[in-house]
């Protein structure tokens, strides 16, 4: 198939971006391995920030509404924080990503799944050829000026352009426990996290329509313990581990500002670029953030305006990587502090704001805007020495 742009990965970043480039008139083929619908290990919030991003309703997918959270340790004491207003929208990526694909085919793109990318080369100078083989064996060729890599941490595109090879990476278990009498009461309305549950990390628990998604996830070198740290953490609840059903594990990469996203004709996406929020390892807005921000920028090189895709780059160093080392920063202070910062925000209504405002994902009252902007001021001095304890922390170990 000979076309304008190939996106291989089906995830909310290949089809935001499949759909954005079809939208200016553009022949856009999208590729997956797995054949849809299929599952993704995934926590499934979307954030009210990244549904505005979209030109639709997520209603149609949205499993719960989630206006408060649930903070601390359910085996110490929690509280709730209420935010007045809908902060998250919980889903299951089967059904998102099989909705977000469905848009992009009304747009005009043409999606083809099951299909495994064998190989990505550069036939001439400008023209990238990609081989992929069926389920069945049946091979296939497609070419196009530019290709766009949302294929994942390990894809394809940025190994063979060698691009974002260097991106550090958290880990996470979860699993999801079957509801069949309805979410408990509760957790209607509400998300729970224990921040200081691991070391780098933290624990979830995230309602769904017929059954709550629990989870643990931290640093790379907390894999070894995540199975003991999920038990534990669901048993704190009065659940057992066993009752968890399809237990997945995987990695949450996270890059550092200024890596290399694009080269000539070639662009990563969210996961395969490393653009996953440190904090809590929420990927979904960065997903669909660089995917818009990369469509605009695909129709200008495909219109001959620009003579490649750099413009994407300095996009993401103005307007994604600055909330991502945000969002870095207050995870360094929450790991050195963990104790003595989630007591403040578990007793302090303005701390709750200052964290919410930080996260992205509270509704930042005017009478609050202070306290935001005096953190945003403050913070990055504290996540220095946070990480400077951090590092001595380690070295005593």
């Amino acid at each position: 198939m000979d076309v304008n742009v190939i996106v291989m990965g089906a995830g909310p970043a290949g089809s935001t971006a499949a759909r954005e480039i079809a939208a200016f008139g553009h022949r856009v083929l999208l590729i997956d391995r797995a054949e849809f619908p299929r599952d993704k290990a995934c926590g499934g919030g979307v954030s009210i920030k990244t549904a505005a991003l979209l030109p639709f309703d997520l209603g149609p997918v949205v499993e719960h509404v989630v206006t408060g959270v649930i903070l601390g340790d359910p085996r110490g004491s929690t509280v709730t924080r209420e935010t007045g207003a809908p902060m998250l929208y919980m889903t299951q990526r089967r059904r998102l990503d099989m909705f977000l694909v469905d848009r992009a085919i009304d747009a005009g793109v043409t999606f083809v799944d099951g299909q495994v990318v064998d190989r990505l080369s550069e036939e001439t100078p400008g023209t990238y050829v990609v081989h992929a083989t069926d389920h069945d064996g049946h091979e296939a060729r497609h070419t196009a000026p530019i290709v766009i890599g949302a294929d994942g941490a390990n894809g394809v595109v940025g190994r063979v352009v060698d691009l974002a090879p260097s991106a550090a990476h958290g880990v996470a278990l979860e699993g999801n426990l079957p509801c069949p009498d309805g979410i408990p009461s509760w957790l209607q309305g509400h998300i729970a996290i224990d921040v200081a549950l691991i070391p780098g990390g933290y624990g979830w628990v995230f309602p769904k329509g017929d059954h709550i998604n629990i989870g643990v996830g931290g640093w790379a070198h907390a894999g070894p313990q995540l199975r003991e740290h999920l038990a534990g953490y669901a048993q704190a609840y009065g659940w057992s581990v066993d009752a968890l059903k399809d237990v997945t594990g995987h990695q949450l990469p996270l890059q550092q500002r200024g890596a290399a996203v694009t080269r000539a004709g070639v662009a990563l996406l969210v996961d395969a670029a490393g653009m996953v929020e440190p904090l809590l390892g929420e990927g979904m807005y960065g997903a669909v953030a660089s995917a818009c921000a990369l469509a605009p920028v695909v129709h200008r090189r495909l219109a001959g305006n620009v003579p490649d895709l750099a413009e994407y780059q300095r996009a993401m160093e103005r307007d994604l990587w600055p909330d991502l080392e945000r969002a870095g920063q207050l995870a360094d202070i929450l790991h050195a502090w963990p104790g003595p910062l989630v007591w403040v925000a578990r007793h302090s209504e303005s701390a709750w704001w200052i964290v919410a405002a930080l996260m992205s994902v509270g509704r930042a009252e005017p009478r609050h805007s202070w306290s935001a902007s005096a953190a945003d001021a403050i913070v990055p001095r504290v996540a220095s020495l946070a990480r400077s304890w951090l590092r001595l922390r380690a070295g005593r170990r």
